[in-house]
């Protein structure tokens, strides 16, 4: 788990590939009134997810997009984001797919 929050929330790796170019797969759940940011990652990063239950607000860079269940976004992880449950009363869910290139061949996160 990489992530557990005040409220419920948490990010759980469900599958990954062996570097480099590392593939992970994540189940998130952040609770009402969650939020976690995210530095940027290695140049190069890409992220695909998909709201699985409840809405969540996507920050990337300077944009911010709103996405409900069903919603799906692919966004540059090489630029800090945030993932934000701005409902007070009910969970968010999603699924969340990173491809970091050159990660253990001599980039980082």
């Amino acid at each position: 788990m990489l992530w557990r929050g005040e409220a419920g929330g948490q990010a759980v790796l469900v599958a990954g590939t062996e570097p480099p170019g590392v593939t992970e797969l994540w189940d998130w759940t952040l609770g009402p009134g969650e939020s976690h940011s995210s530095e940027a990652h290695t140049e190069g990063t890409r992220e695909l997810l998909l709201v699985l239950d409840g809405q969540l607000e996507l920050r990337v860079g300077k944009h911010a997009e709103a996405l409900g269940k069903g919603d799906s976004a692919s966004f540059a992880g090489d630029l800090a984001h945030e993932y934000v449950n701005a409902d007070p009363g009910q969970l968010a869910r999603f699924a969340l797919t990173v491809f970091e290139p050159g990660v253990g061949g001599g980039a980082g996160r």
